[in-house]
């Protein structure tokens, strides 16, 4: 292209009117709105995830824990019962509730079933993780 034909085009091509811009801005507005939305859901999935993830990790920790326990001491407790959070160097958090139960197990006599349940309150509703194990008592 030459030089005459550029300057023409360039004199005859006015710009965008202002029906276009609104056009697009409108176009660029239900764009970002419909994203920020989803951006919230997973705000939302996140923290969920996060306070499974945790409440998983305590059950775990306590379960761990309870395995340090001698022999003995499963055959010498009082069935059924409640157990202490074992860890004391690391309690958790006020936000979540640890229940630790023992029970006899029904499948054998030797046997001690184990069940720790973690709650928390979460947006109005209570949310639980519950791990379950067998210990021997010898």
């Amino acid at each position: 292209m030459n030089k005459a034909v550029i300057a023409h085009r360039l004199k005859t091509n006015k710009g965008f009117i202002l029906a276009e811009v609104m056009l697009a801005m409108v176009i660029m507005s239900v764009a970002l709105l419909a994203i920020s939305g989803m951006f919230t859901q997973a705000l939302q999935a996140d923290m969920q995830a996060h306070h499974y993830t945790v409440a998983a990790n305590l059950a775990q920790q306590q379960l761990e824990l309870l395995k340090t326990q001698p022999p003995g001491y499963w055959a010498s407790l009082t069935l059924p019962a409640v157990l202490p959070w074992t860890n004391q160097e690391q309690l958790p958090s006020s936000r979540y509730t640890v229940v630790t139960n023992a029970v006899a197990a029904t499948a054998a006599d030797s046997l001690v079933e184990v069940r720790v349940i973690v709650s928390w309150q979460e947006r109005g509703t209570e949310c639980k993780v519950e791990f379950a194990t067998l210990y021997p008592a010898l």
